[in-house]
């Protein structure tokens, strides 16, 4: 742990601080994580202390009693802001080239460039910084060092009309911090799916330009708090340089899921590929991914339907899709094919149905009176 307060100093600073905590900086109110006013220099090493027990990483500005008179306190919070973002590069930078999973098979990393730095930067009246000298630092990692006071170096400061040369410490901190989700059962799916879905990507990096066999691929990434992927590296040193670029571009769009307060989140992706004889490529776990996908589709299916009221489907499909004769057949524009015997139609039209026949009419008596009978004579007709 870096040590801040060596001797105590009847002097008042002013205190700016920039880091991943949320709400750090509001004036005012309750929570706030920045001190108002100037604090003594115990008081500062506490904070600074805590800060760093609170925050994965952050910048702490320490102006000296004489440069708190020229510089505007807004202006100082805005270079501790913006000089957050080069720092975390230099972590980035070697946190992926030296740091492996623990040897003895435990959760966890080793070789991590984490620590904590004090430097006293010298600043000319015009900005531009004169020295950076390390006061204190507890980085293990010397190139993690040497790119910090190189950041300090190159950062242009608000010029001063004292023509006096001041100073400014400089509080640096940086840590993986907290891993949560490591021991979540759901994680590791999500983790799983992300590593097989890379790993189908990633077969045309291999299709046709490696020999049949079996090829495990093992990396490093490290994730932000919103999912993506800043930086990664491919371990696997028995293929080509070209393809192992191939199959770390594929790798890199692996995600998981937010976690705002998170800073840096290292995965070691393992992904293997079996490669047939005539060039055919297939990935480890890529059928256990595609059952999980139809199952996953069926899923959201079955929640649209429910949410949209929609029948659910049988195994002939859904019910709207039936095909079912009508209750009742429509008239003339339902063909039957059937070819009336005998018709005037020609093959494949329908002849006209024969006339119904009349209903018989019941026998008259002959005794019935007003009948006449044609009994073969003369009729008066005839006569005319």
């Amino acid at each position: 742990m870096l040590r801040l307060a060596r001797r105590l100093r009847p002097v008042h600073v002013a205190l700016l601080v920039a880091l991943s905590l949320p709400g750090c900086g509001r004036k005012g109110k309750k929570g706030s994580r920045k001190p108002e006013g100037q604090v003594s220099d115990i008081e500062a090493n506490r904070y600074i202390r805590r800060a760093i027990r609170q925050s994965s990483e952050g910048v702490i500005l320490l102006p000296s009693e004489r440069a708190n008179r020229f510089y505007e306190l807004p202006r100082l919070n805005e270079i501790a802001q913006t000089l957050r973002s080069p720092a975390a590069s230099c972590f980035l930078t070697r946190a992926i080239e030296t740091m492996e999973p623990r040897s003895d098979g435990e959760p966890g990393y080793q070789h991590v460039p984490e620590g904590q730095l004090k430097a006293r930067v010298r600043i000319a009246p015009s900005g531009e910084v004169l020295r950076a000298e390390v006061l204190e630092s507890g980085f293990g990692d010397e190139p993690m060092e040497a790119c910090l006071t190189k950041v300090l170096e190159e950062q242009r400061w608000p010029p001063n009309k004292s023509g006096n040369t001041h100073y400014i410490d400089v509080v640096y901190w940086v840590s993986l911090g907290m891993q949560r989700g490591l021991d979540d059962p759901d994680f590791a799916t999500q983790l799983r799916r992300e590593e097989v879905g890379a790993g189908r990507r990633a077969k045309a990096c291999l299709q046709g330009r490696v020999d049949a066999g079996h090829y495990e691929v093992r990396g490093l990434n490290l994730i932000d708090r919103e999912g993506g992927t800043l930086v990664n590296r491919i371990d696997t040193g028995d293929l080509p340089e070209p393809i192992r670029l191939c199959i770390a571009t594929a790798l890199r769009e692996i995600r998981l899921p937010r976690d705002p307060d998170a800073f840096v989140r290292p995965i070691a992706p393992r992904v293997a590929f079996d490669v047939q004889g005539d060039g055919t490529v297939s990935v480890q776990g890529e059928r256990w991914l595609e059952l999980l996908e139809i199952e996953e589709r069926a899923r959201l299916a079955a929640e649209r339907r429910a949410r949209e009221g929609e029948p659910e489907e049988t195994d002939a499909g859904p019910l709207e899709l039936v095909d079912e004769l009508p209750a009742e057949r429509p008239g003339s524009e339902v063909s039957t094919g059937v070819i009336a015997a005998g018709g005037s139609g020609r093959p494949g039209e329908e002849s006209s149905p024969p006339p119904e026949p009349e209903p018989e009419r019941p026998a008259l008596d002959p005794a019935s009176p007003g009948l006449r009978l044609d009994l073969g004579g003369r009729h008066d007709d005839d006569e005319q």
